[in-house]
């Protein structure tokens, strides 16, 4: 049995996986201005060192990221797997941050360093911490070397490169969907977002009447409010942030129970996280379609991308015979998620969507015979609807 919670974060996102074994996976971590709420969720979710076999991170965004300091402080986590930071990566994040704190969207410390060097920011935390740094390759990137290791400060931080569509769980004992033992698989996908950079470098040099690199607006920025406040409009006029990779992730089985090749009726317990993924147009679509190629039919959960967005759909994906949630804060500033993607979700494909707000959560009970979804508004709810199912299962 596996319990699935869809974390009420407001805008963000806080995914967890529970296994009836004991294990432990997390998709993202944070919340754009509910980092008290995400300290609380944590506190109830896991005892003190508690052990955490995966923190997925989808992209460096403050509202997926900022409550993994605490997560890293209060338990025990063995790997954390993120999009490979690649220099033209840090400086498009680090043009982020400077413009949003310009307008008062606070970053945290821990993910500032963490951009700049994930193992000190690591380290910072807990001097003696024994943990993996996955980093995931883009997905048209390929390494042949396999767990390309590299060398670190710390003995007990290792730094590994893998590629897109490696599965994680294999690293991972014990980790199977233990009503009849089929192994659990994680797959994660870094896909780039190189044109959104293109984008900003070109209308940069329109603005500016020259070429401008990305390691000179940090130079450019603080030279005077005039520079200031044109880079904001450049900034401003994108369709969408700098988000320049996103990690998506496939967490299921491939098969449940026997008969389930003939019967479309079995519960499918595979989820796609999605992240901030642009999911929008043909070429888009068609490269995640592909990547999970061999997973949709086991896909029985799907998160709608960015909140909501309908720069971010998709109707291949919402189209799938699915059910769908999504995190949004009930007052943001965004207005997520888009009515026309909630009504083409829930009228035109006749799917169930779950909107998870700071107020309401959702959880998820999973087992080859059972499925049973319910919003919650106290965790304690949880712990007791777990309780009757054990008690269900023992009849």
């Amino acid at each position: 049995m596996i319990t699935r919670l869809i974390l009420p974060v407001g805008q963000g996102a806080f995914y967890v996986e529970k296994f009836k074994n004991g294990k432990n996976i997390v998709y993202d971590c944070g919340s754009m201005d509910n980092e008290e709420k995400i300290k609380e969720l944590i506190e109830k979710c896991f005892e003190r060192n508690k052990v955490i076999e995966a923190i997925f991170i989808s992209h460096l965004d403050k509202d997926h990221i900022s409550g993994v300091k605490d997560l890293l402080s209060k338990c025990e986590v063995k790997r954390i797997c993120f999009p490979l930071i690649t220099e033209e990566m840090k400086q498009a994040l680090k043009i982020k941050i400077m413009i949003e704190e310009a307008t008062g969207n606070r970053y945290n410390d821990f993910i500032k360093e963490f951009i700049e060097d994930p193992e000190a920011a690591i380290k910072k935390i807990k001097e003696d911490m024994e943990i993996e740094l996955i980093e995931i390759l883009p997905s048209d990137e390929q390494n042949n070397k396999k767990n390309d290791k590299e060398e670190t400060k710390n003995q007990k931080i290792k730094r590994i490169k893998k590629n897109s569509g490696e599965d994680i769980a294999e690293e991972i004992e014990g980790l199977e969907y233990s009503c009849n033992e089929n192994k659990w698989e994680l797959i994660p996908y870094n896909f780039k977002q190189e044109t959104r950079i293109n984008e900003f470098e070109e209308k940069l040099e329109k603005e500016f009447g020259k070429k401008i690199s990305l390691k000179e607006v940090e130079k450019i920025w603080k030279e005077n409010e005039d520079n200031r406040e044109k880079i904001k409009k450049v900034y401003e006029s994108l369709k969408g942030d700098l988000n320049t990779n996103s990690m998506t992730l496939f967490s299921g089985v491939r098969q449940v129970g026997k008969q389930m090749q003939y019967d479309s009726s079995y519960v499918k317990v595979g989820c796609l996280y999605t992240g901030d993924y642009e999911a929008k147009g043909k070429n888009k679509w068609k490269t995640l379609e592909e990547a999970y190629t061999e997973y949709w039919k086991w896909i029985g959960m799907i998160q709608v991308p960015h909140h909501g967005s309908i720069r971010n759909c998709n109707d291949a994906l919402i189209s799938k015979k699915a059910v769908y949630f999504l995190s949004a804060g009930e007052k943001n500033a965004y207005k997520h998620p888009s009515q026309n993607v909630v009504r083409g979700i829930r009228f035109k494909y006749h799917n169930n969507l779950y909107i998870v707000t700071e107020s309401k959560g959702l959880g998820v009970i999973l087992n080859s015979d059972i499925e049973i979804y319910y919003m919650f508004s106290d965790y304690q709810a949880i712990e007791e609807k777990l309780e009757n199912v054990h008690m269900f299962e023992a009849l």
